[in-house]
Order: C-alpha cells, then sequence, then structure tokens
C-alpha cells in the first residue's frame, strides 16, 4: 500500500537528508515513495538484489541475519537514522511486526546526494553566496565572461538553449568528444574522473557555474563526467556559437614582437608559459619560457601574481589557447602566442592548394 504524503520534518531525521538545504530536499521529494506495510509481511529477503534504499518511519520491524539471530527494530530507536541494511544485496530478512510506514528511494539517486552534501563543504570554502542568483547574473559578474565585450553579450545569451535534466542524468562523459558548453540554470552536479580504476570527485556544482568548455576549446575528449546531483535546468550553447562569440571574445592574441613592446614599454612585465609536457619542453625548449604543463597550470593557478601578464605558447596552438583560457578565467591577464607558421610550411600548403583545387 503506498500513500503520497511525505512528512519532511521526519525525513530529515535521516542521513543524508539531514545535512540537505530546504530547496535541495524539495527537489528530491518526487524520487522519494511511501510505503505501507501491513504486519507479518516480508518486506524484503536475505540474499535478494534491491535497488530502493528504505528509511523506517513508523512502526517496527524484526531483522533475521544468517544465523537466525533475530532483532526487534522499532522507528523510535536511536540507532534509526540510516536506510535499513543498505546494501546491493540484503544480508538480512526484514519483517513487519505491525502496521509499518517506509520512505524508499532509488539507491543510486542515495549515493548522488550523499556524493553532493559531501563534496558542496569545499565548494563553500570561501563562504560564496553567487552560486544562488540568477543564472545570467552569475555569468556576467565572472572573471571569464566580464571580457565578453557588451555588445556581443545580448547575441551570448541568445544563442543559449534550455533543457530539462533530472537527478542522475550524465551529461558529459569522461573520454567522449565534446560539442556543447553548458551553465546550471537551476539544480546541481557534481564532477568526477576516473583515477586508478575508482571514480574521483572533482568539484560541486550549482546554479550560476557552468562546464564543458575545455574539450570546445582543446578539441580533446571530455577530462571529466558531470552528473546531475538534483532535477534542474541547463542551458546550453553549441560549439560553434560557443567559439564565435565567447572564445573569441576571452582569447586574445600577441605576437613576439608585440609581446618584446609590452615588456619594453608596459608597466607590467610580462610572463612567457610553456604548457607542454616537461619532455616536449626538454627537447624543444622556448626560449625565456617558463614550462607550466596544463595540468599543473589548472593545479595553481591561484598561486600565480597577477601583477603579471602571461603569454602562453605550445607547439601547435591548442593547448595554449586552453591555456590563456583557463587564466582568463580565473582573472588574469593572458594571451596566446601568436607564432607565423614556418617558411617551409606555408609553401608545401600552398603547393597542396594548387594541386588539389584542380577541377574535376
Amino acid at each position: 500500500m503506498t500513500d503520497s504524503t511525505i512528512n519532511l520534518d521526519r525525513l530529515r531525521h535521516f542521513i543524508p537528508f539531514d545535512s540537505l538545504s530546504d530547496s535541495h530536499l524539495q527537489e528530491i521529494l518526487s524520487r522519494v515513495t511511501v510505503e505501507i506495510v501491513l504486519p507479518g509481511r516480508l518486506v524484503f529477503k536475505r540474499g535478494e538484489r534491491d535497488s530502493r534504499a528504505w528509511f523506517l518511519i513508523d512502526g517496527a520491524v524484526d531483522l533475521t541475519d544468517a544465523s537466525f539471530q533475530v532483532r526487534h527494530f522499532p522507528a523510535d530507536d536511536d540507532e534509526n537514522y540510516l536506510a535499513l541494511d543498505n546494501y546491493n544485496q540484503h544480508t538480512v530478512n526484514l519483517i513487519t511486526t505491525e502496521k509499518t510506514t517506509f520512505y524508499t528511494i532509488d539507491r543510486n539517486h542515495l549515493d548522488l546526494l550523499m556524493t553532493w552534501t559531501q563534496a558542496a563543504e569545499s565548494m563553500l570554502d570561501e563562504g560564496e553566496d553567487r552560486h544562488h542568483g540568477d543564472w545570467m547574473d552569475a555569468l556576467l559578474e565572472s572573471e571569464l565572461f566580464s571580457q565578453v565585450p557588451p555588445a556581443k553579450i545580448q547575441s551570448l545569451f541568445v544563442q543559449f538553449e534550455e533543457r530539462e535534466v533530472a537527478l542522475g542524468d550524465i551529461i558529459v562523459r569522461e573520454g567522449e568528444t565534446g560539442d556543447t558548453f553548458y551553465v546550471i540554470k537551476q539544480g546541481k552536479a557534481m564532477v568526477t574522473r576516473s583515477q586508478g580504476g575508482r571514480s574521483e570527485t572533482l568539484a560541486a556544482l550549482t546554479a550560476g557555474d557552468f562546464f564543458g568548455e575545455d574539450a570546445l576549446i582543446s578539441d580533446a575528449p571530455r577530462n571529466a563526467t558531470v552528473t546531475m546531483t538534483s532535477d534542474g535546468t541547463l542551458m546550453c550553447l553549441g560549439q560553434q556559437d560557443f567559439r564565435d562569440i565567447l572564445q573569441q571574445s576571452v582569447i586574445r592574441r600577441v605576437t613576439a614582437e608585440a609581446m618584446n613592446a609590452m615588456n619594453e614599454e608596459g608597466d607590467r612585465a610580462c610572463v612567457l608559459l610553456d604548457v607542454r609536457l616537461p619532455m616536449e619542453f626538454k627537447h624543444d625548449r622556448t626560449p625565456g619560457a617558463r614550462n607550466l604543463p596544463l595540468t599543473e597550470l589548472r593545479r595553481d593557478v591561484r598561486n600565480l601574481e597577477k601583477d603579471f601578464v602571461y603569454v602562453v605558447c605550445c607547439d601547435g596552438g591548442r593547448r595554449s589557447e586552453l591555456g590563456a583560457y583557463l587564466l582568463s578565467e580565473a582573472g588574469f591577464d593572458a594571451y596566446v602566442l601568436d607564432r607565423p607558421a614556418p617558411a617551409a610550411e606555408s609553401a608545401s600548403a600552398s603547393t597542396d592548394s594548387s594541386t588539389t583545387s584542380s577541377p574535376a
């Protein structure tokens, strides 16, 4: 027997619901089911696989283990603050001893909730409250979007498309090709990455946060997985619109000659960063550059001095564009070193072009 009435205060008695905000609790209420079971009924049995987590709200049950030891467990027991026997495969038989009420929720969704509560602690370490505002305001207040020319702001927002998402939806998957930039309008998500056969949680995201730009700039596969930890709404920007409006506005280029002039005439010194791997840099050093691979740049960006102008270089251009983007996103004055193609390559390209352009 089921009933749709859910007591929010009673739900807060249990972990992890006790650590969720009112808004987050409201978001997951539609995922919770009320089960009312008559006395003497077997709810689940030992060895049985179960996709749901069961919370004892009212009444009482008997728990019988493999040794046939029986524990009577009423709803008012001091230890009743977790899901009952919350395993993929049950270790006990559970039988109601009186009319009993349970709240159930999909175990995968519960796992997402628990991960969110733990990851969110690091997100709020500076007490920032920007996540709770309008998504457009949040974007415009970011260091990254403040660099978009005012004339392009309107056209930028017009290109976004709205997409409804649900708790548990995987928005981007590590290793796949990326073609969309995302902003969270409503809801929450977590970022994870595979590490030694395990999934490592990197960040918790909420309204106003954005993700997915790395793959669009570098043309590399997605470097992490983003999973919704609540129902919500995403604003989506396609790859071409992203490049035409946002990337071209944010990523600035400078020639070696212009960089030297900035060093001589400007009031801030330029720091040349080569974002290739150490072994690449070792065998093909960029004169005057400091080697800071992309992975380290992402991790150490907060330790860089904002008094300098940063010029980023690599061998092909994509990594330096991503490096300059990351620096701009963090509020640094950054450029990509614009290197002209070697004369031999230019000649070869011209020859190839003249050869392939013959009429069919």
